[in-house]
Formats: structure tokens, C-alpha cells, sequence
């Protein structure tokens, strides 16, 4: 091979940027230190699935610019103090005509190409404003109560994030809200009941969110029709009939909130 193509192959491996995928990683985590999204890491790695194993090395986006992927509670004010910018140059940067951040959305941030997002500092989790006590927190013991990213609930629902909606279906190929919720609580052992109304019957209310709890809604009228897991700092995973496949949302966000009937917690016996 000749010398200059040695050369040029050896500066362009060194400039790749990796990731060693360590004990506990998911695409999910990873995207938020790295200030991406799963979606593009597995663009990058031509992933099939969500599943990664302790040691498989992965491309990392490029650093040239700087990124923030939204996480609930974020506002434009926030992340212009955390990044040392201003609320007018993120909109400015984001075509953003309105303050109003939708959660899972990557801001452009300005800075100097190759740092890459909160470098030197730890990025703590946002606290949202949906605490599992009811009431704002304050602390980041709070915080940490609500939300647990190591969490093997939060694991298996990473798992199925993508699979397509179906009305009906049952498989690992493609799930309704109601057959996603029960596929995911029975990989933790759990057996729930199969349809959105049968569950809603079967469990105690939920008076304040924990992680694991099922929310409920009513998109067609007075009957529950629609079903998710809420996850903490409020969001939740459910599969969308409207989105055709299992994402993860903000709870709080006005078109689910008109629709929620409430939640229910999940014991290991429903009752008859």
C-alpha cells in the first residue's frame, strides 16, 4: 500500500471517534452523554436492534458541532446558562419560534467545533415538574427516587423502542399499547391482563407517578382506550398508534393531558 494512503488511513482512524460500550450502557444512555440520539447511533453502527453488548466498540457522532438533546424539564433558559450562550441565540441557531421545547429534540449549541456537549462538567438530570411525591422537587435525592436509568424496567423498554404498532397485534415483531405494556412487565415476571381495559380494572390507583406505574387515557370518548409506563421525570413509553410505533413522551404535554384518565401501580397479583 503506498506510504501516503497508510498515512491518510492512520489519521483518519485516529480521528475517529469511538465508544467502548461498558457493563449497564444502553443506546439511550449513551446518546445522552454523547448529545445525540439512539436513532443516529445506530445510523452510524447499522444497528438492527437496541440490544448492545459490554465491550462492542461504536462510532461516535462527529464533534464539529455541539448538541443537546432535550430532556424533560429543560427549558431555553436553562440551557443557555449551562452552555454559557443566550435564549435569543438558541432560537436563532434552532429556527425556533416560540420558547416551547418538545422532549427528545436535538438543539444545535454554539461553541468551538470539537468540544464536545457539558465537557469538563457533569450534566445532571433536570428534575421534572410531575415528582413522584406530588409535589416540585427540590433536591436531587428527588430526582433520583423518580428516575433510575439503571432501572431494569427503563432496560426492557429501551428494548422495544421502534417496534411497530399494529391494533391487535401480540408479537415481538409489532404490539398494540395494551400488548406492549404486558410484554414488557412479563420479562420482569409480572403477568398483566391483556387489553387497556382489563388492566385499568385490575390494579389499585396510583395517586402520585412512580416509575413502572401504567397511565391511562381516553382519546375516543368516556371509555380508557389507550395505555403507557411511565418511566419518571415525566415521561412515558407507549406504542402510538398516532406515531406507528413504541416511543417515549412527555406526559405532560398538553395533547396527553386533555386525554389522561389517571394511573394505576402494578402488583404481582391482579385482582378479580
Amino acid at each position: 500500500m503506498p506510504r501516503g494512503l497508510v498515512l491518510a488511513l492512520f489519521l483518519s482512524l485516529a480521528s475517529a471517534q469511538t465508544y467502548t460500550v461498558a457493563s449497564g450502557d444502553t443506546l439511550f444512555s449513551i446518546a445522552r452523554r454523547y448529545g445525540t440520539t439512539v436513532e443516529e447511533l445506530m445510523r452510524l453502527n447499522g444497528l438492527e436492534s437496541f440490544l448492545i453488548q459490554p465491550g462492542q466498540v461504536l462510532k461516535l457522532p462527529e464533534r464539529g458541532e455541539r448538541v443537546h438533546v432535550v430532556a424533560p424539564g429543560d427549558t431555553l433558559f436553562s440551557l443557555a446558562r449551562r452552555y454559557g450562550t443566550t435564549v435569543e441565540e438558541l432560537m436563532r441557531l434552532n429556527g425556533l419560534s416560540s420558547s416551547e421545547l418538545k422532549v427528545g429534540r436535538v438543539l444545535k449549541l454554539p461553541g468551538t467545533p470539537g468540544q464536545a456537549p457539558g465537557s469538563g462538567e457533569e450534566v445532571k438530570p433536570a428534575p421534572s415538574p410531575t415528582a413522584s411525591s406530588g409535589e416540585p422537587p427540590q433536591e436531587a435525592q428527588e430526582v433520583q427516587d423518580d428516575y433510575d436509568p439503571e432501572s431494569p424496567l427503563l432496560k426492557i423498554v429501551l428494548r422495544y423502542l421502534g417496534v411497530p404498532y399494529k391494533y391487535g397485534a401480540n408479537s415481538p415483531t409489532s404490539v398494540d399499547c395494551s400488548a406492549f405494556v404486558a410484554q414488557v412487565y412479563a420479562e420482569l415476571g409480572i403477568a398483566l391482563p391483556r387489553t387497556t381495559r382489563e388492566q385499568f380494572r385490575a390494579f389499585p390507583a396510583a395517586e402520585s407517578l412512580r416509575p413502572g406505574d401504567l397511565v391511562f387515557f381516553s382519546f375516543g370518548g368516556k371509555d380508557i382506550d389507550h395505555v403507557g409506563l411511565y418511566l419518571g421525570r415525566g415521561v412515558f413509553a407507549h406504542a402510538s398508534s398516532y406515531g406507528s410505533r413504541v416511543v417515549i413522551e412527555s406526559l405532560e404535554a398538553p395533547f396527553y393531558q386533555k386525554a389522561y384518565r389517571g394511573a394505576r401501580r402494578v402488583v404481582q397479583e391482579a385482582r378479580k
